[in-house]
């Protein structure tokens, strides 16, 4: 259970925080579509567990990072979390920090863009076990997005389906 909740918790950051917007001038202006108030709905596959955020971004006051707070709810709990965003022009990556609730160790990766197709992707051990996984994020209509996360526990020859969902800006 404590898994399955830490990959929710990282799927819905990953949600929620990665929109794309074609600027090429400047690369950390592409996080600037995210800016505002955002809401999300997700659904545990094979389960009727879902989840749902709100989500506040802005930048920092020297313009460098996109900072987003969130309030998530998932199976009765609410937790917050705040996640940090920036370019990183040394290897041209996009970069996140997120912290899981105050006081709690941030973790952090690299999000890859291909499009209007952002992918978060890391592994984490339970039980002397590996599971990688993946959550994809399609922004091809402006304001809104579909989410999928997927795990695999074979090196990613199969992947499963594990939530999915959509989130819609709300205000600015």
């Amino acid at each position: 259970m404590k898994c399955i909740k830490t990959l929710a918790l990282v799927a819905v950051a990953a949600i929620c925080t990665s929109v794309i917007a074609m600027q090429k001038d400047d690369p950390t202006k592409k996080l600037s579509v995210l800016v505002g108030k955002w809401e999300t709905e997700g659904k545990f596959t094979g389960t009727e567990n879902k989840s749902s955020s709100t989500l506040e971004c802005r930048w920092s006051p020297m313009g460098s990072y996109l900072i987003c707070e969130q309030l998530v709810a998932m199976q009765g709990n609410q937790s917050r979390q705040l996640t940090v965003y920036s370019y990183n022009s040394k290897d041209g990556s996009y970069v996140y920090s997120t912290y899981r609730d105050p006081g709690a160790m941030p973790s952090g990766g690299t999000v890859t863009i291909s499009g209007s197709l952002w992918t978060y992707s890391g592994s984490f051990e339970a039980n002397g076990k590996k599971t990688e996984f993946r959550t994809t994020n399609d922004f091809s209509k402006p304001g809104s997005e579909v989410f999928k996360t997927e795990t695999s526990d074979d090196g990613g020859a199969h992947w499963k389906t594990v939530l999915e969902g959509s989130a819609k800006k709300v205000g600015d």
